[in-house]
């Protein structure tokens, strides 16, 4: 017993029994209280707590959750009987294909990992989580990992054992292509699977639009000290930029820049922008000279962890032929990794690039050393309790 007569587990659980993810007044304070609560997990499981989740609950999870999206369950729940309203097994089985009893055991699970809520015994509701996957861009992400995320990590120990642990590094010839049976780098495979690629659009387009934007890492005004001209030059060319949430972002916090922004991606990426008509949209292979010359800053947001070091020079160099000395900058917008105990998003995104692309995420001295083989000098490297990922700006050495 405490000295005020509770017993500790009930004080623990009082403590943290309210804690949610709006109780902080910062982003950056509700990431540290997640990490300690993960370090906490980990302390409190045993050994068999750990396999049987990793084992056993998870995967459980993963397949239940894309049972859910096939059967369009939250979808149908929301649209007949309303996102907050509260179901039984036999009534959200009224509204697809699904056995009964099988839906019943799906919905268990769901609910002993936190993913519905159970407020009466058989009784469901929607959490903000699973209303949070009728948006394509994190509904996608189910769909991905069946398609391509599970498929490679399952065949990586085998590739790796059968390539004599080699750190993998060539882009046509890694995880993906043995897991798919299939030649050619991950985007040409997506370009001749319109379906799995049209999915990848998506959980790309999630990756973007949820995360923390540019604005809310780099400060504008280092690219706005510039005197006025009747005819400026394009302030930010978004190179490899998708469907345009990271231009939308900022346009969000300066609308009135849109006639100097420039998106570019794969043709059948750009033919489906998101973005205002006042911004310049263009299709352009970032393996290609760079088109638009004398830009005030040259933005890539997760792409160059796509690439080994060898082919990212490529797609730096063509922009360092690109820049103006002394008034161009680079952003790079992507994780570097601490000395130690990075995120695990962090060290999670290292080794899906690995098994996607044959690429990596880099710490701050390999950053350094990529960017100045090619060039480039980093100015500073813009971070935030707000977001794992950083603004690193760089210029012509």
């Amino acid at each position: 017993m405490t000295s005020n007569g509770t017993d500790p587990l009930t004080e623990f659980l009082g403590a943290i029994e309210g804690v949610n993810r709006t109780s902080f007044a910062e982003d950056g304070d509700r990431i540290r209280a997640l990490q300690a609560a993960y370090a906490l997990v980990s302390r409190l499981e045993t050994s068999w707590d750990t396999v049987a989740r990793l084992v056993l609950t998870e995967p459980a999870l993963g397949a239940a959750l894309k049972v859910a999206r096939d059967l369009q369950l939250f979808e149908k729940w929301a649209s007949e009987a309303g996102q907050e309203s509260a179901r039984t097994s036999a009534q959200l089985a009224e509204l697809t294909t699904c056995d009964e009893m099988l839906l019943a055991r799906i919905l268990r699970h769901l609910s002993a990992t936190n993913m519905l809520d159970e407020v009466q015994p058989g009784l469901y509701k929607q959490t903000a989580f699973t209303k949070s996957l009728l948006e394509p861009v994190f509904g996608a992400w189910v769909d991905y990992l069946y398609d391509a995320t599970l498929p490679c990590f399952y065949k990586m120990p085998i590739y790796l054992a059968q390539h004599g642990y080699q750190n993998p590094t060539d882009p046509t010839n890694g995880v993906f292509q043995y897991a798919k049976g299939f030649k050619g780098s991950l985007f040409d495979y997506y370009d001749t699977h319109p379906v799995e690629g049209a999915v990848f659009n998506y959980m790309m387009g999630g990756v973007m639009a949820k995360q923390a934007g540019m604005l809310d890492l780099y400060p504008i005004e280092r690219l706005l000290d510039e005197p006025e001209s009747p005819s400026p030059p394009p302030l930010l060319v978004d190179v490899g930029g998708n469907v345009g949430h990271d231009i939308n972002k900022f346009l969000a916090k300066q609308p009135g820049l849109a006639s100097r922004l420039v998106l570019q991606d794969r043709p059948d990426v750009v033919k489906v922008a998101k973005c205002p008509s006042t911004v310049r949209v263009m299709a352009h292979d970032f393996f290609q000279p760079q088109p638009v010359r004398g830009a005030r800053a040259y933005y890539l947001h997760g792409v160059i962890h796509d690439w080994a070091d060898e082919p990212a020079r490529r797609i730096l160099g063509h922009l360092r032929d690109a820049m103006t000395r002394g008034y161009s900058r680079l952003l790079v917008h992507d994780h570097v990794l601490p000395a130690s105990r990075p995120h695990p998003q962090a060290t999670a995104y290292d080794l899906t690039m690995m098994v996607k692309v044959s690429a990596f995420e880099r710490t701050e001295k390999m950053w350094e050393d990529l960017l100045g083989s090619v060039g480039f000098v980093i100015v500073k490297i813009w971070s935030s309790p707000l977001a794992t990922q950083s603004v690193i700006e760089a210029e012509l050495a």
